[in-house]
């Protein structure tokens, strides 16, 4: 039975997720960070390592696909929510992304040896930064308006 629950969330949209009950969703959520994850630290293990042997490119190009997973939350994933549980969908789709970033930090120059071995705290508290970043605007943006 969990087995069939976990391949239907693989097909299914946030609305569908929302309507089978609120552990669904936000397992729904979680699952979609963990794809977005692999898939930036994919492209960031596939860069050149003439593209990030300066720190600066190394802050731009993380933080550019870093960003790109709050984006496609909010834009694609986040429309067909029920207001009261955005939020929380948010955190759960950036929460295994923060935990695998740590992992990612921590095994840097097996991760991402295309990255010069003194990058990984940069990489660290950038993307530390880029979540804190992601969270406060999640926040913001979820927050009730006054009306």
């Amino acid at each position: 039975m969990e087995k069939v629950e976990l391949a239907g969330l693989a097909t299914e949209d946030a609305a569908e997720a929302q309507s089978k009950g609120v552990l669904h969703l936000y397992l729904w959520f979680a699952a979609r960070g963990a794809f977005v994850w692999a898939v930036s630290t994919l492209v960031l293990r596939l860069l050149p390592s003439a593209w990030v042997d300066r720190p600066a490119w190394t802050l731009l190009i993380t933080g550019v696909i870093s960003a790109s997973g709050l984006v496609i939350a909010t834009l694609l994933f986040l429309r067909k929510i029920e207001q009261r549980h955005r939020l929380a969908a948010l955190v759960a789709f950036v929460a295994p992304q923060m935990v695998l970033d740590a992992g990612v930090t921590v095994f840097f120059i097996h991760v991402l040896p295309n990255f010069p071995p003194d990058h990984a705290p940069l990489f660290g508290a950038f993307v530390l930064w880029a979540y804190a970043v992601m969270l406060t605007t999640a926040v913001i943006a979820t927050r009730p308006r006054a009306g």
